[in-house]
């Protein structure tokens, strides 16, 4: 794996707004890429109709929650991993097969089931960034990445949060790039994290955002015009969301 650091330093979008376009640019590294464990592949996903299909839809991630595996990304992968009639968060009519793959190594890979929080009434629009988790079973794994664990304890101020994945820019050379910066606060859905990277990170989004301990903290999902200074924040969707999901699994 390689490794190099870029530092949360400059405006990597020009939007102020929680938008479809700022999350459509962060799935469309700096990195210190760990030497020891995958945390993250990227999408794969492959429909009934091939014309459609996409080999690099963001990243994704494996879990465990109370014994359980689950595979998880970002709903807003959907803006870009779609038919035209596909318009809401659910695929059972259209997709063939959804796949996580560490980049560049075809012979590691997750073969996902069914949609856990599947929803026929929930539309494909920017409302998804609210709820941005997708939660799947795992069907077959086949791989090396990390089976990651959720954080039970609050974020700190200035704790610094580390996300792993892989963007387009890098998808040639990246196997697993390393992207730091310290949380803020706790906003809604959203965690804020400090400024982005100098570097593009279209491509990121459904990577992991772990603490030092490798714990989950968030995923991926947005970025906003910073209130700290210049440029803008890295702002991961928070456990809430996926915590109550996997809750309802489990009654």
């Amino acid at each position: 794996m390689k490794f190099k650091t870029i530092k949360f330093s400059k405006i990597i979008v020009t939007s102020t707004l929680l938008s479809i376009a700022v999350s459509a640019l962060l799935l469309t590294g700096t990195a210190n890429a760990t030497q020891q464990q995958q945390f993250s592949g990227i999408n794969q996903v492959t429909f009934n109709n091939e014309e459609y299909n996409n080999a690099f839809a963001g990243n994704a991630f494996l879990i465990s929650f109370k014994g359980k595996l689950f595979a998880v990304t970002v709903k807003h992968a959907l803006f870009i991993a779609k038919t035209p009639k596909l318009t809401s968060v659910y695929l059972q009519d259209e997709l063939k097969e959804w796949r996580i793959q560490p980049n560049k190594n075809s012979n590691s890979y997750v073969i996902l089931g069914n949609l856990l929080n599947a929803d026929k009434t929930e539309l494909i629009d920017e409302k998804v960034l609210f709820k941005d988790w997708l939660v799947f079973e795992v069907k077959n794994n086949n791989s090396n990445l990390a089976i990651l664990e959720l954080r039970d304890t609050p974020l700190e101020p200035g704790e610094l949060l580390t996300a792993y994945g892989c963007t387009y820019a890098n998808q040639k050379t990246c196997s697993l790039d390393e992207y730091q910066g310290n949380f803020i606060e706790a906003k809604g859905s959203n965690l804020k994290v400090t400024k982005p990277y100098s570097d593009s990170i279209n491509g990121l989004s459904g990577s992991p955002v772990l603490d030092k301990h490798n714990k989950v903290v968030g995923i991926v999902s947005q970025v906003l015009k910073s209130t700290s200074g210049e440029g803008f924040d890295l702002v991961p969707a928070s456990l809430t969301y996926l915590r109550e999901i996997l809750n309802k699994l489990q009654n």
